[in-house]
């Protein structure tokens, strides 16, 4: 199911500040990721091959990012965050919290956050990729 055109409607409004990134086809993300052995959420592979990586409340590293977010691929934060967390990283990173915690889509679909500040404990952020951008995107 497509996002909703209320969260794309905000999304787009965002990104009139911030900027958008390098859109990628859904077919070379695809590809990508189960190059790493993932497979991928659709609402991420929806929301990358529109707008790229960018910042929309939330940074979601992509490929061809924004410049506000840098040029790390989601895939280099992945296979860094896999040195540096093993198994408790389980899924695509997207981003860190800007303390340097990771954030990653789980493959069950939640997204989680390893806090290295507490104990690095495993906290939930939200149901799903889709539930996180409806969270942060500013109205």
């Amino acid at each position: 199911m497509p996002l909703p055109d209320e969260l794309v409607a905000r999304i787009e409004r965002t990104l009139a500040l911030y900027g958008a990134g390098r859109p990628l086809p859904a077919a070379e993300i695809r590809e990508r990721l189960s190059a790493i052995g993932l497979l991928p959420d659709e609402d991420y592979v929806e929301f990358v091959s529109r707008w790229g990586g960018c910042f929309v409340g939330v940074p979601v590293h992509g490929w061809g990012n924004a410049s506000l977010l840098g040029s790390e691929t989601c895939v280099d934060l992945t296979m860094r965050c896999r040195a540096d967390y093993g198994d408790l990283v389980d899924g695509l990173v997207i981003a860190d919290d800007g303390a340097g915690n990771p954030i990653w889509i789980s493959p069950s679909g939640p997204v989680r956050l390893i806090d290295h500040d507490n104990g690095f404990e495993v906290v939930q952020l939200a149901d799903s990729f889709r539930a996180l951008l409806d969270d942060n995107v500013p109205s």
